[in-house]
């Protein structure tokens, strides 16, 4: 959240905001692709699971205290079956070196923040230009498209 601007500016209002908006947004992401997010947090929270995204706090007061986001991150690769159907996405460089180490693919934050946005763009441009283009033509249109378009001049 503290390297991705709108994420931060976000953050400056709440927390809980900050949580709801990005799994809006990895919602959305994700979408009909059959995989699952876990978005690990530091600090104090309730985790919780909505759809295929699942929000965790380093410490809930329930259950193993981790202590830090990083440590909760290790002990999820740690526990994976296969690894390398993982992928890591921290700007931190322990858990980055961790998670390579381990067989898992990484991206920066703002890297794959900027792959959530470029998607939602592209999504965007594509309901525009489905919405531009007609998807058939009526026996009517044909017809007055065939006449304008093969009249002599």
């Amino acid at each position: 959240m503290h390297k991705v601007t709108e994420l931060r500016i976000l953050l400056a209002q709440s927390q809980e905001i900050t949580v709801d908006t990005m799994v809006q947004k990895l919602q959305s992401h994700y979408f009909g692709r059959g995989m699952k997010c876990i978005l690990v947090f530091d600090g104090f929270g309730q985790n919780k699971h909505e759809r295929n995204i699942e929000v965790k706090f380093s410490k809930t007061g329930v259950g193993p205290d981790y202590g830090t986001a990083d440590l909760l991150i290790k002990h999820l690769i740690e526990k994976s079956k296969n690894p390398k159907l993982l992928k890591v996405v921290s700007s931190d460089r322990d858990v980055s070196l961790f998670a390579r180490e381990c067989g898992c693919r990484v991206l920066t934050s703002e890297s794959f923040w900027g792959e959530v946005k470029d998607r939602r763009t592209d999504r965007a441009e594509a309901i525009r230009e489905s919405r531009e283009k007609p998807q058939i033509v009526t026996k009517g249109e044909f017809d007055f498209l065939m006449k304008e378009f093969t009249k002599k001049k």
